[in-house]
């Protein structure tokens, strides 16, 4: 037996064997991909006066996230607005599934009385993922 068909034979063992025990060789069984991401398109400000009492931040956007269904991925933001100076920040977790693709996303943070009308910058993790935004509310 040469080298060359002791390595087929060899291979071809192999082969057998794996599918015996159930294992597939990679690349045999196209496994869907996972996609995630996250497009930040705006932010709002509830009241739009200042100084308010508890206003809130809503940061807004779409979203996809392919991950099998009933899972969920974390967003997070962090938010600075100057003049005065207000950090709003929220979190929470949004529902992936495969038809989950473009979908519109919101997220409000927590009630502060320093949260304003004006210039923002919006720093938002999602699935460990920052993303920089900057916007006029």
């Amino acid at each position: 037996m040469s080298l060359t068909s002791r390595s087929r034979r060899a291979a071809a063992l192999a082969a057998a064997a794996l599918a015996v025990l159930g294992v597939t060789a990679p690349g045999a069984a196209a496994q869907p991909q996972t996609v995630k991401s996250l497009d930040v398109q705006g932010a709002d400000v509830d009241p739009p006066v200042h100084p308010s009492i508890f206003g809130t931040l809503t940061v807004f956007g779409i979203y996809t996230c392919t991950a099998p269904a009933g899972t969920t991925v974390p967003v997070s933001f962090s938010a600075l607005q100057m003049m005065p100076v207000a950090m709003p920040n929220g979190y929470g977790h949004l529902p992936c599934g495969p038809g989950v693709v473009d979908a519109p996303w919101r997220l409000t943070s927590f009630p502060a009385t320093d949260v304003h009308y004006g210039y923002v910058t919006v720093i938002t993790d999602f699935d460990g993922t920052l993303i920089t935004d900057e916007f006029t509310v």
